[in-house]
């Protein structure tokens, strides 16, 4: 049995995915206040659903009764709820994560974390660095995955290219390569990390096949989507200003994000694709992706439109 923390999420509904298409046991662990939609989902995958909450610990045990592999993608920077913050979920809620996962005879545990010694000081590396630590003296088995920029955050509308405005966010000089990845690779190379000889007890770099800069991107989604962006530049000064006075865990945590990118994070990732066999996503696919999603959209608002101009004329 494999338990999948953070289940629910995009990453971890990927994995629970590719999980079930091996033929593997899978148990979804999720919390009261998730979707219903994707608990049922998660259903239709073929998970078995478990019911608990990092920030209550006497929920773990039964979550991880019966298991052999951990892997946690938990994380509250994007599905915040009521109590969560990044050291009592990230961080605290890691840590009881791994204590019930040792205490239940869990054989290996996978921790999706990135590299915080490449970003300024903020509440979420903190929290991670911190279960990174707890993790590795556990005396688990473990695989902690360091991330580079996921496709889908740092290539898309909110922090780079917004398509429908004509605009992307170039941080800092724009001119460091860096090896985006797509979050489906990264839930391939969780999945591989189960049994991967080398991610035994081991730290890997998890990196896209291409490397290319933000001012690459900007002329790949330019080709992709056949038209001109509208470049906003954001000056290292100025991220670190907003870094330096952020009035809240979370904005320090957003602006430390944001300069790590400015200062070039990621641009000393080290691939290890011989060792983890995957077709792996390149940004030029991903923009593709995007933009024929784009106009699949516009075309079926299109049809909807002309349908309904139809029906109110036939009624006219």
């Amino acid at each position: 049995m494999i338990l999948v923390a953070g289940a629910t999420g995009v990453l971890g509904s990927e994995i629970v995915r590719r999980l079930t298409a091996r033929g593997e046991q899978v148990r979804a662990m999720v919390r009261t206040t998730s979707a219903p939609e994707k608990i049922e989902r998660l259903r239709m995958l073929g998970a078995e659903i478990v019911r608990a909450d990092v920030k209550e610990p006497r929920t773990l045990l039964a979550a991880c009764a019966g298991v052999n592999d951990v892997i946690s993608t938990i994380t509250t920077i994007i599905t915040s709820q009521p109590g969560d913050s990044f050291e009592a979920t990230d961080g605290e809620g890691t840590k009881s994560l791994i204590d019930a996962a040792e205490a239940s005879g869990v054989s290996k545990f996978v921790f999706v974390s990135f590299d915080t010694s490449k970003t300024p000081d903020n509440p979420l590396s903190r929290a991670k660095k911190a279960a990174e630590d707890h993790l590795k003296a556990s005396g688990l088995d473990y695989t902690i995955l360091h991330g580079s920029l996921f496709c889908e955050s740092w290539l898309g509308p909110m922090l780079f290219a917004d398509p429908v405005a004509g605009t992307a966010k170039i941080y800092g000089k724009g001119t460091d390569k860096i090896r985006y990845v797509a979050v489906a690779d990264v839930a391939e190379f969780a999945v591989q990390s189960l049994t991967a000889p080398i991610a035994r007890n081991a730290t890997i770099d998890v990196v896209g096949p291409e490397e290319i800069s933000q001012r690459d991107a900007v002329r790949i989604f330019e080709d992709a989507f056949g038209k001109k962006f509208n470049v906003v530049e954001i000056p290292e000064a100025t991220l670190e200003a907003q870094w330096n006075s952020a009035p809240n865990p979370w904005d320090k945590t957003f602006a430390g994000l944001m300069l790590a990118v400015a200062r070039g994070f990621g641009s000393e990732m080290k691939p290890s694709f011989e060792a983890f066999p995957m077709q792996r996503t390149s940004p030029r696919e991903y923009a593709r992706n995007v933009a024929m999603a784009s106009r699949q959209a516009l075309g079926g608002e299109q049809r909807a439109r002309s349908a309904t101009e139809s029906a109110e004329q036939a009624h006219s």
